[in-house]
């Protein structure tokens, strides 16, 4: 499963990557951008996007508030799929992994 390092609480807080860090307005706005542009992909194909969440990081008080509105927002949109990485897991093995070693399998069907 993606484990995200840019759209991540701690990286972008709590060790205060960039010039001086960023706090959680601005990871609420990368939220929104990581997810619209996965949003328009997954119109074709299927998309994951990772929140890393940390509640040292996120459950502070000045910053739970910009979760609540970047979760807002994502679900806000038809079609999204809440789920945990088992879920994902069980979602595939069931619907797409006999395709996938079929194709990657030498002497299997390719259909």
């Amino acid at each position: 499963m993606p484990y995200s390092g840019e759209v991540n609480d701690d990286s972008l807080m709590a060790m205060g990557f960039g010039a001086a860090g960023h706090e959680a307005d601005y990871f609420l706005q990368l939220c929104k951008d990581q997810f619209d542009v996965l949003y328009h992909e997954g119109a074709e194909s299927g998309r994951v996007m990772c929140i890393a969440l940390h509640a040292y990081v996120i459950g502070h008080p000045h910053r739970i508030g910009y979760l609540d509105q970047a979760l807002s927002y994502i679900l806000g949109h038809d079609d999204v799929w809440v789920t945990t990485a088992d879920q994902i897991a069980d979602h595939y093995m069931a619907n797409h992994f006999d395709e996938a070693v079929a194709y990657r399998v030498p002497g299997m069907d390719r259909d």
